[in-house]
């Protein structure tokens, strides 16, 4: 029976997006409290005084809780929306919709069924018979005259379905090959003031290949941040034919169902969202599940069955994050529903239908650092125990994670940079300890930490993850340990150390 909540803390990690409903310390506080691992930053919504405060912000609640906590800043991206009018648009179905390729077009009395629209390319990419989509799919339509020869050129829609179409609308054209740039002018400017305000990783919206996420790459090296993870967001069609691309250059992806469901046949989404977790935990990547997870309870302090039901699985498939949107952004009921969202994981990761991954079933991941990996995967299936991993990189505590292990993972570095984010990770609570190259001296600090901090009881047996040669990027050694006193026993130790 499913009717209790384990104890174990949950290790699905809960992404929540700020805004007017949590943005005010008392309530970010109550969210970090109720579960709250990764805050999201929606450049969409946010100006550059905004990013620089609600960082301040996360940082200085943060710390007063004792809490790490990663910050993740969503690019905007080159969205399409329509331009301005002054009324909306009552477009019923037959009718037939002009768009003008112009970023200042306002439509006035005399053109009723007229738009603009903030891509002027749009006239260049589209073709007759190709299907336009207009707020998020509420509003469909088919291209039936395109116009180049006029200035600014213009693009005629039949509409298929109608509804009331105001400005600055989502624009959508699925299986259109467009032109657009991966990101705008103020991607790079949001990108630079996150940079310097200290947020932990970014999503890059509408991606389409490798490409996208090696161009931001370059943008990331100018501005002096060249490990800087970035999240890529699957919403594309392009993105899912190349996926295994986008995974080899970047540390993770968000399966970003909104945009997503529009531009691919709505109920293919499930599969094509099994389909991305899964190839992100192959290749040992994050991943973040999204979009309207607990939609209805930004109005309502329950969820349906059906949003508990796509959380949990999302969970079980192998998700390492969930993430909320509106529900924490603008929802009447933010905090409750990050507390229902921890209560759906726990269960979920207790359920028999939950089970750890061997690390050689993740064919992509391999070399000397996956072999000490596998061994403290293996001692922990043999007889549950913590596993305790000093990292200075994070790559360990990252692999680990991959594995799903039924113990606990503490991770414990010298670097709040590397524990901040190592707090989107599955499972893994980031400890900072001191720094020192003595393997010894390293476990004796880092077990009185977590005894401190109650993650251990003095005496606990635990596995053990660590490097012999003070060198970054190096887990060599593997052992037993008895936090808090002297027994140890190395169990495992690599003759080269893994870089």
């Amino acid at each position: 029976m499913y009717d209790r909540y384990p104890k174990l803390e949950t290790r699905t990690k809960i992404v929540a997006t700020l805004g007017p409903a949590s943005w005010d310390e008392p309530v970010l506080r109550e969210l970090l409290l109720a579960g709250v691992d990764v805050c999201r930053i929606n450049c969409s919504h946010a100006d550059h005084d905004g990013i620089r405060r609600l960082v301040s912000r996360v940082r200085h609640v943060s710390h007063e809780i004792d809490k790490h906590v990663a910050i993740l800043l969503d690019l905007q991206g080159p969205k399409i929306r329509t331009g301005k009018v002054h009324e909306p648009l009552n477009l019923q179905a037959k009718d037939t919709l002009t768009v003008v390729m112009s970023k200042e077009f306002v439509a006035e009395g005399h053109q009723p069924l007229t738009v603009g629209t903030t891509y002027p390319q749009m006239a260049d990419d589209v073709s007759a018979g190709d299907e336009v989509l207009f707020s998020d799919g509420a509003i469909a339509g088919v291209v039936s005259e395109v116009r180049r020869g006029v200035d600014p050129a213009e693009v005629d829609i039949v509409i298929r379905n109608g509804g009331r179409l105001g400005s600055h609308k989502g624009i959508n054209l699925p299986g259109v090959q467009m032109s657009v740039p991966p990101f705008t002018k103020k991607d790079v400017d949001d990108l630079g003031v996150g940079c310097l305000a200290g947020v932990d990783y970014v999503a890059l919206s509408f991606v389409r290949s490798k490409d996208d996420v090696t161009a931001l790459r370059k943008v990331l090296q100018r501005l002096g941040q060249p490990a800087m993870p970035i999240i890529a967001k699957i919403e594309k069609p392009q993105a899912i034919d190349n996926l295994d691309g986008i995974l080899d250059v970047s540390q993770g992806v968000m399966v970003a169902r909104g945009d997503l469901g529009v531009e691919v046949h709505i109920e293919a989404v499930p599969v094509y969202q099994k389909d991305i977790i899964e190839a992100a935990r192959m290749r040992g990547r994050l991943c973040i599940t999204a979009t309207q997870m607990l939609d209805s309870m930004e109005r309502n302090p329950r969820p349906t069955r059906a949003e508990t039901t796509d959380v949990a699985n999302a969970i079980i498939d192998g998700t390492d994050a969930v993430m909320l949107s509106g529900e924490t952004a603008v929802g009447k009921y933010p905090v409750e529903a990050v507390r229902t969202m921890d209560r759906i994981c726990r269960l979920a990761e207790d359920s028999r239908y939950f089970h750890p991954t061997r690390l050689e079933d993740l064919p992509h991941i391999d070399g000397p650092i996956a072999d000490i990996v596998s061994a403290a995967c293996y001692a922990v299936a043999q007889r549950p125990r913590p596993l305790v991993t000093f990292t200075w990189t994070g790559r360990t505590a990252y692999l680990l994670s991959k594995t799903r292990p039924a113990a606990p993972i503490y991770a414990i570095t010298p670097s709040h940079e590397v524990a901040d984010r190592l707090s989107l990770a599955w499972g893994v609570t980031p400890v900072v300890g001191e720094d020192t190259i003595e393997i010894l001296e390293l476990i004796a600090q880092g077990m009185e930490l977590l005894i401190a901090r109650g993650h251990l009881q003095r005496g606990q047996e635990t596995v053990t993850l660590a490097g012999t040669t003070g060198l970054e990027g190096v887990t060599n050694t593997l052992r037993i340990h008895y936090a808090g006193t002297d027994k140890d026993l190395s169990i495992k130790s690599l003759d080269r150390p893994s870089i």
